[in-house]
This record gives C-alpha cells, sequence and structure tokens, in this order.
C-alpha cells in the first residue's frame, strides 16, 4: 500500500532546506519585513520572538574533543510545523502569531489552519519564500495531524485538548511529532519563555578531526597517564 503525503507536506519539505539555509539572521531579515500588517501586540510579540531566537541559536557553538577534534553545535529546522489555536479571543490570535513567527526563524515551514491562520499567511507569504507558510481549511486539520512527516504541532489550547492530540501524536508511525501546546492563553506564560523556541529545532553536531594520523591514540594514552 502507497501512502501519499499530503500536497501541504511535500510543499514544506521541498522548501525546508532553502528557508533552513538562510540562518536565523536570513530569515529575521525577511520576517520582519512582514510585521507593518500586523496589530501592535502582535507586532510585540513577533519580533520578540525573533529577537530571542537571534539570542538563542544563532550562533554555532564550538566545543574542543577530549582528543583534539573540533565540535560544532548549531540548530536546524525540525520539518513542516501545523500551527492553530483552538481557543478564540484577541490575546490567542496574539498567541497563534507568536507560534507562527518563533517557527519560521526557527528554520521551520509553517502551515496555518482557517481564517485566522490565512490571514496570517497573507501577511507574511509576500516576504519569504513560495511554500514557506501555506493555510489548510479546518476541515483539513485532523488528516494532516495524521500525516506521518509532519514535524510538529504549535497549539493554543485547553489542558485536556493537550492531553488529547499528545496520545494521538504519540500513536503515530514514521517522523517523531513534537507538541507545542500553550495552554495558558491570557498570561502566554509558555511562549514568552526564552527557551520556548528549543522546541521547534533539534541540534547538529558537525565533528572535524584536527588531530594527524594516530594522534588520537596518542593523546588517549596522555589523557590516561595522568588518572
Amino acid at each position: 500500500m502507497t501512502i501519499v503525503k499530503p500536497i501541504q507536506i511535500q510543499v514544506a519539505q521541498a522548501v525546508l532546506e532553502k528557508w533552513d539555509m538562510l540562518g536565523v539572521h536570513g530569515r529575521a531579515e525577511k520576517l520582519l519585513q512582514s510585521l507593518y500588517a500586523f496589530t501592535a501586540e502582535q507586532k510585540q510579540m513577533a519580533t520578540w520572538q525573533i529577537e530571542n531566537a537571534r539570542k538563542e541559536i544563532a550562533e554555532t557553538r564550538i566545543m574542543p574533543g577530549p582528543t583534539g577534534e573540533s565540535n560544532e553545535l548549531s540548530n536546524q529546522g525540525r520539518g513542516a510545523f501545523l500551527c492553530y489555536s483552538e481557543i478564540a479571543s484577541d490575546k490567542a490570535n496574539v498567541g497563534l502569531v507568536g507560534q507562527v513567527f518563533t517557527a519560521l526563524i526557527a528554520g521551520n515551514p509553517v502551515i496555518t489552519v482557517g481564517p485566522e491562520g490565512q490571514q496570517i499567511m497573507d501577511y507574511i507569504a509576500p516576504f519569504v519564500p513560495e511554500g514557506v507558510i501555506q493555510n489548510i481549511a479546518e476541515s483539513a486539520k485532523d488528516s494532516l495531524i495524521e500525516a506521518d512527516d509532519l514535524a510538529g504541532v504549535a497549539v493554543l489550547c485547553e489542558p485536556a485538548q493537550a492531553m488529547v492530540l499528545n496520545k494521538t501524536l504519540a500513536a503515530k508511525s514514521g517522523l517523531i511529532c513534537q507538541l507545542v501546546a500553550e495552554t495558558e492563553s491570557e498570561k502566554l506564560s509558555t511562549i514568552a519563555k526564552p527557551h520556548y523556541i528549543l522546541r521547534f529545532v533539534t541540534e547538529r553536531t558537525v565533528s572535524n578531526n584536527t588531530t594527524a594520523i594516530g594522534g588520537n591514540a596518542t593523546l588517549l594514552e596522555l589523557g590516561s597517564m595522568n588518572d
């Protein structure tokens, strides 16, 4: 039996590398251009998420290894993220904007849901590569959640809804699908934390062996002599 990926997942996967390769600063430059259309509170939320990403994940960290190798630790996007809200309020819409911008600045393509998501997409789409942000109807949401290649779901909802969704995602086959839930739609306490963005990325380590042939073994032997 051949499983056909939803077209939105196919589009997102096709543009993922191009969007992720821009880096945080490159993505920030494009996303900041879209802010003029948002409300003042939404703009403040989006700007904070962008600036937080610049502080938290923009720079590659160099970590020397025990045998002389150089290890470069960086972050990259996880893949297609579905972003939506189960709560209808002005504050929830601010939170939804925060979720969308966090997912995007982290290097992920985003799929929004319904009229609220469509409006956010319309504001952002002219400034990012085609396919980086898409929208689906509310009726298509459940089938997309079931898709094997969905990387994550960011949602504003009640705690009970988050528990049900978490069980659904855990039971899926294929790619591990990350749930990023905000259950305090008025305080937005989860979205407001600096480490929130880490839920949208995965770590990448590149190790460069800078020693000569046999050097690692020599270094290990010298290290053992000091014990």
